[in-house]
């Protein structure tokens, strides 16, 4: 929604200066007020180039349209899509946040941003119960330390693959050379019977 992965990626940038308290849509006025007495600055409407908060939604998909291509599974920050690839995949209601991120990666058009109906009235921001948010917090926190983890591994594969070419082809050449002798020995048995 805001433009940022997580809440946390979005902080950083109000503090780092990079971007204006007002690009968070589900917090709304509430969440500006908040961060313009948090860093001295003063309140402002939404940014334009958002769209203003419809309720809490989550993403929906629809099972006869789905073609199972997993794209849109990576980009959750939350995991909240499940499946694998040429199967149908479906959305942990409890875990989806509503980002909308994962719209952008459907090339089928077939996840739906649908209102989520039970709503809790604690904290400032009346429809996520601060347990929520908490869970959501560890759920990015492990989305993003996962995606770290397969990076470091695919960059660990690359650097490590051309020594597994070199111990394929080391192991390929011992055994041609075991042949060979085992060939020799043999030959040198029948030639002296």
């Amino acid at each position: 929604m805001c433009g940022y992965p997580r809440c946390l990626d979005y902080a950083g940038a109000i503090i780092a200066s990079e971007s204006d308290i007002n690009r968070c849509p589900p917090g709304g006025a509430t969440t500006i007020k908040l961060l313009a007495d948090l860093f001295d600055r003063n309140t402002m409407p939404l940014a334009v180039d958002l769209e203003p908060y419809a309720g809490r939604q989550i993403a929906q998909i629809r099972e006869e349209d789905c073609i199972g291509c997993a794209l849109c599974i990576k980009p959750c920050p939350v995991d909240a899509i499940v499946g694998t690839a040429k199967h149908m995949h479906s959305v942990l209601h409890d875990d989806c946040t509503g980002c909308r991120i994962c719209l952008e990666y459907c090339p089928v058009d077939c996840i739906d941003m649908v209102s989520y109906s039970d709503s809790c009235s604690e904290g400032n921001w009346k429809e996520f119960s601060q347990g929520e948010i908490k869970r959501w917090r560890v759920l990015a926190d492990q989305h993003f330390a996962r995606l770290q983890k397969e990076q470091k591994d695919d960059q660990t594969v690359t650097d490590e693959s051309f020594d597994y070419k070199n111990e394929i082809q080391n192991s390929v050449n011992r055994e041609r050379q075991r042949i060979w002798k085992r060939k020799r020995r043999q030959q040198r048995l029948q030639q002296s019977e």
